[in-house]
């Protein structure tokens, strides 16, 4: 018998259709094995697919798994929002808030309804990162860097994630880089690396606060068009490298990220210090439905 499940797919990180970052969502996921997940995944060939499915615990409204096209992830910033823009948009969310139970715990997403577009926010636990030590020679050789890349402004640093966080100096460097992939995906691989987001403090428009570039070859994302994960680290990197003032409250910036793909993404990110530390990062952007199917499994 044909097993029949709806797939939608989302621009996430933009205001208008073709921008932003496509990502897939299976509704319907019950049923569906590992292998089935990760067969559907390569076949969508978004950076990121969601499968939901019935929660397990009480206190979540959906299960979420996330593959990417090579392989099954913890988590996912883009994909999520998409998942929650497509529940939003099939009318199976009606609160501000929902819960999704992952493999890593709980992850809230919290839905701002006051514009037209609603704004999905995310607010994952506070990151921590980490001077990276390590030589990046092999790194930087593979993103067409010089080997030794200047980086006055701030510290090459790590997320929890295994993302490495490379700073350049300016924009034109950044939209320079011509990326050795096979070279880079071995080099990543070997620091253990999930992926390398490369940073310059120049954006393309003047309210920005940084412009970005996300590797993750081995991952099956040659480029990912716009991280959503990675940018709650890069808004604790951007504190301790002193960009965001020395000041107890909140701070609010935009991050660019897709432009050089033709797909500009745009992420909108809060900081809450209190007691000279971040307390509270939120991530978020807005989303557009872009089609909805049937996709049919024998």
């Amino acid at each position: 018998m044909s097993r029949l499940h709806t797939v939608v797919r989302v621009d996430v990180f933009a205001d208008r259709p073709f921008a932003g970052n496509p990502a897939s969502a299976i509704l319907d996921a019950e049923g569906l094995s590992e292998a089935d997940m990760q067969a559907i995944a390569a076949e969508m060939k978004t950076a990121g697919t969601a499968f939901l499915s019935a929660p397990t615990r009480p206190d979540a409204h959906f299960r979420l798994r996330t593959f990417t096209p090579a392989r099954p992830v913890a988590y996912s910033g883009h994909t999520t929002l998409g998942a929650t823009a497509a529940l939003v948009d099939a009318a199976r969310v009606h609160t501000d808030r929902v819960a999704f139970e992952t493999v890593f715990g709980l992850l809230p997403v919290f839905v701002d309804r006051r514009a037209n577009m609603p704004l999905l926010w995310l607010e994952p636990p506070v990151p921590t990162c980490t001077p990276f030590t390590a030589p990046v020679s092999d790194i930087a050789t593979a993103l067409g860097l010089p080997p030794e890349q200047p980086s006055r402004w701030a510290i090459t640093a790590l997320t929890p994630d295994a993302d490495l966080i490379l700073p350049v100096e300016d924009l034109a460097t950044l939209h320079g880089l011509a990326p050795d992939l096979a070279r880079l995906s071995h080099a990543g691989g070997a620091l253990g690396l999930r992926g390398v987001c490369v940073v310059a403090p120049e954006t393309v428009e003047p309210g920005s606060a940084i412009h970005s570039r996300f590797f993750a070859p081995q991952y099956g994302i040659p480029e990912d068009i716009v991280t959503g994960s990675v940018h709650s680290s890069l808004a604790v990197w951007l504190w301790e490298a002193g960009r965001l003032g020395d000041r107890d409250g909140l701070t609010t910036m935009t991050a660019e990220q897709g432009d050089v793909l033709g797909r500009p993404g745009r992420v909108a990110i809060e900081v809450r210090v209190a007691g000279g530390r971040p307390v509270a990062v939120r991530v978020g952007g807005r989303a557009i439905v872009m089609w909805t199917g049937r996709l049919r499994l024998s």
